[in-house]
């Protein structure tokens, strides 16, 4: 079995190819995928808390997310059905705004989500309304996530909020929005709970949510 921590190392270093190996090596000596997982998320979080340091930067943070699906794709098949239900937070539903087809910061937002433990709803880009709403309903999810890099979606994001208001879901939603157009006016404009541009705060944001609300 790979020394305690080697895992991380292969994550902090941006070796994407040792990580994989170590990670088949570990499965293969009947390590705890759940436990390997949970290493992996771990490193996650110390990149983001790197990125929001200054110490790494976006192209480090993009990198990482794709080491972390590669290893999640050989870890998730191996876990038991209880234990991801069990390790799952909440839901979120994310998604690119209608109009706009852009996706490089949301792909990196939901992987990052996910390693911290979310599971999250990934509709893609130009997203109806009607479509977010929809899938809140049927995944019972308790966070929306709209990202949007081109001025006209702010339009459909309004549009989604206000249809979320009509249908009785608006006090039961947490509301992220992110993208380069938005901003704190733009929040304020559309209703969203809160916005950001920095992909480890939208993590924080969405924590902050879950441990305030009450429980069941």
């Amino acid at each position: 079995m790979a020394p305690e921590g080697k895992v991380r190392e292969a994550f902090l270093g941006m070796k994407r190819q040792d990580a994989i190996e170590l990670v088949e090596s570990e499965v293969r000596s009947g390590a705890d995928p759940l436990s390997l997982l949970n290493e992996c998320r771990e490193a996650m979080e110390e990149v983001g808390k790197r990125f929001e340091t200054g110490e790494f930067f976006l192209s480090e943070l993009i990198y990482s997310a794709e080491v972390f699906k590669a290893v999640s794709a050989i870890l998730q098949p191996l876990l038991k059905s209880d234990q991801v239900a069990e390790d799952s937070q909440v839901g979120v539903v994310f998604g690119t705004a209608r109009g706009d087809i852009h996706d490089l910061g949301k792909n990196l937002v939901v992987t990052m989500m996910r390693a911290q433990g979310f599971t999250v709803y990934d509709l893609g880009v130009d997203v109806a309304p009607e479509r977010f709403i929809k899938e809140l309903k049927e995944a019972a999810a308790a966070i929306l996530a709209i990202s949007a890099l081109i001025t006209p979606a702010l339009v459909s994001m309004g549009e989604t909020i206000s249809l979320l208001v009509e249908e009785g879901l608006r006090k039961d939603t947490f509301v992220l929005i992110g993208g380069g157009v938005t901003t704190e006016f733009a929040r304020r404009k559309v209703g969203a709970d809160a916005q950001t541009l920095d992909p480890a705060e939208a993590i924080r944001l969405c924590r902050q949510y879950v441990q305030g609300r009450p429980g069941p």
